[in-house]
């Protein structure tokens, strides 16, 4: 969901109203692109709604972008990726049907003053080295992979990816050359040159996102143009002086490796190295919902 933002408290004009056959009940995030709602169809079942808005409908490339996003949302089917039930136009203004979750972003959770255990923050990374797994059996690497596109899902208990509204077709045609795509927190040294992806650029970005959440800090600040040169030329800092054991620490860093050649060839590798880290001690101990995540 690209650019949407939670939000609340401020009037739309779309909530109270009926668009199409959903039933408009409430605003959930809003951004540049997309806003997404809660909505009801005529059964009674909730769904969530990505409508574009007026500023990008009246956009051809974000119109095909959009489009593009739902053809391969529906070509992956994983229980930790957001699931796409249909996608059209109504009223002049193109839509999507998403599935409804009840949570908070990973981002949201890591900015709020409740901690997650050493075995939950693994957990979350392992169900995301699932579905990125998946993702790149279909030719797709999704290029924005972070904490706000991760949803952490309380009814169902899992971490879910969003978002693929950055998502390139490895059989489709190449991106433009030279231009980034991604969030520069975040990307891989290859996205920040507009160099050529593959699924290892996603693996970068997931070790960093692993990097925020051990270390409880992003592995480089600053701005765009900044991020961009740490990424292709600086070591980040080692994680083992934020508190980070060894074990884990190494995973890290070889996730963080500027050569693609030289990180987790795979998602399946990337969880396997996980699985091998020592969560005993104060830190490992199971809580709660987030608890119940790690052990899926």
């Amino acid at each position: 969901m690209q650019g949407i933002e939670v939000f609340a408290d401020e009037a739309d004009i779309w909530v109270g109203r009926q668009y199409g056959p959903y039933s408009i009940k409430e605003l959930l995030g809003r951004g540049t692109v997309a806003h997404v709602y809660r909505a009801e169809l005529r059964d009674g079942t909730e769904v969530a709604l990505k409508v574009l808005t007026p500023f990008a409908e009246a956009r051809q490339e974000i119109r095909s972008l959009f489009e593009q996003e739902y053809e391969l949302m529906v070509r992956v089917d994983h229980t930790n990726v957001l699931k796409a039930m249909q996608a059209g136009v109504i009223a002049g203004t193109h839509y999507m049907e998403i599935e409804l979750i009840e949570g908070e972003t990973l981002w949201d959770r890591v900015q709020s003053p409740k901690t997650l255990t050493l075995t939950e923050r693994i957990g979350i990374i392992q169900q995301m080295c699932s579905a990125l797994d998946l993702v790149h059996n279909q030719r797709i690497v999704h290029r924005d992979v972070k904490p706000s596109n991760i949803m952490l899902d309380h009814q169902d208990e899992r971490a879910v990816l969003f978002d693929f509204g950055l998502a390139h077709d490895l059989d489709g045609p190449p991106p433009p050359e030279g231009r980034v795509y991604g969030s520069p927190m975040f990307l891989a040294p290859e996205q920040a040159i507009g160099g050529h992806v593959d699924e290892r650029t996603d693996l970068y970005s997931l070790g960093a996102t692993l990097y925020r959440l051990a270390a409880g800090s992003a592995p480089f600040y600053g701005e765009r143009n900044e991020l961009l040169h740490a990424h292709v030329k600086l070591s980040p800092p080692d994680p083992r002086q934020a508190g980070v054991a060894d074990d884990l620490a190494e995973i890290i860093l070889r996730s963080m490796s500027k050569l693609p050649g030289d990180r987790f060839q795979s998602g399946a590798d990337f969880a396997a190295a996980l699985a091998t880290v020592d969560k005993t001690g104060p830190k490992g101990r199971k809580r709660g919902f987030l608890g119940r995540i790690a052990r899926r």
